[in-house]
């Protein structure tokens, strides 16, 4: 029997199919990466946004057939249900979905812009019944063409009890896998789609939140969306903040324009640009796992500091092995999926 290893870390989404086929021809050590941005600063291939096959696609689950390996719950730092990811064989293929099966509602663009280069800010009002369903910052939601087979996830980027919903999303290329993103991208005020309640535990700082008294944020890319809301919900009120944000290039970062409101609310914000020639940018430049540990932040009191992240998988390393190094504990690095 083949054993199929699946690493799993938190996504931004975007444009992913809501089932992910694994061909005999995938070679049986093969391992699967989910990387959530192509517009952010990364080592590795880099996008939930440029996946091309599903070799570039899931991020950290380790089978439960596997006791003796990492937990899904090392992984993400945070709990996962063993139901979450379903797998089944079909014809010689593994076919895995995640979570619940999504109950569909017709609705439609309420309103689309520019939020950066290759990035949308897209408005979507939800029936009440899904907008009380959002309870916790990095919650998703999946969104498809009308009566499609495959369908986005997306993180909400507004934060709880905000009305209308929200969102930060790239455009994608379809493949024969996913259904890309360009058709919602592309779109217009009235285009017609289908949304699905809100899902996923969203990140569980609420565990963790009276005992910290520091929070660290990390995001690149579009991994921003559940990063804002958490920022914007208030939960990290009263705490000391610090965010890492990356894009490549000035012009790909979003929310600039929100920095200054994020400031009032207690959070310091460095952007980190991974690409800056060419540019007249003149502030730091890097991945944010590396100018994090260039100011020292992990190693403020780390026993009270608590991290979220969003970010590709070569991001999502870095920042584990910032925090690993600086004594944060490993519980405490938190992703939103």
């Amino acid at each position: 029997m083949r054993t199929v290893v699946l690493v799993l870390f938190c996504l931004a989404f975007s444009g992913h199919g809501r089932r992910v086929l694994l061909r005999d021809s995938i070679p049986q050590d093969a391992q699967i990466n989910a990387n959530p941005d192509s517009s952010a600063d990364a080592t590795l291939p880099q996008s939930h946004e440029a996946i091309k096959s599903p070799l570039d696609a899931v991020a950290t689950l380790l089978l439960a057939a596997n006791p003796g390996g990492l937990s899904s719950n090392q992984a993400l730092g945070g709990s996962r249900s063993p139901q979450f990811m379903r797998c089944a064989s079909r014809s010689g293929r593994i076919v895995c979905g995640w979570g619940p099966d999504p109950i569909w509602t017709s609705l439609e663009v309420a309103d689309i812009e520019d939020a950066a280069d290759g990035l949308k800010a897209i408005t979507i009002q939800p029936p009440a019944s899904t907008a009380e369903g959002y309870e916790i910052p990095g919650q998703y939601v999946q969104i498809r063409e009308p009566g499609a087979e495959k369908a986005g996830f997306f993180a909400v980027a507004s934060p709880p009890d905000a009305d209308p919903f929200e969102f930060l999303i790239k455009e994608t290329p379809p493949s024969d896998w996913s259904p890309g993103t360009g058709w919602l991208t592309g779109s217009s005020k009235g285009t017609a789609l289908e949304m699905s309640q809100a899902m996923g535990s969203g990140f569980k700082l609420a565990d963790h939140i009276d005992d910290v008294e520091r929070v660290l944020l990390f995001a690149a890319g579009s991994g921003i969306s559940p990063i804002r809301s958490a920022i914007e919900s208030g939960v990290l009120a009263g705490k000391e903040v610090e965010l890492f944000y990356g894009a490549q290039k000035p012009d790909q970062m979003a929310y600039t324009s929100k920095f200054e409101d994020w400031k009032k609310l207690g959070v310091d914000v460095t952007a980190v640009i991974s690409q800056p020639e060419g540019t007249d940018w003149k502030g730091k430049t890097g991945y944010v796992q590396d100018v994090a540990r260039q100011t020292g932040a992990a190693g403020k009191n780390p026993s009270k500091t608590a991290v979220l992240l969003c970010g590709m998988k070569g991001m999502a390393e870095g920042v584990k092995k910032l925090c690993a190094d600086a004594g944060i504990d490993e519980g405490r690095v938190l992703a939103n999926f």
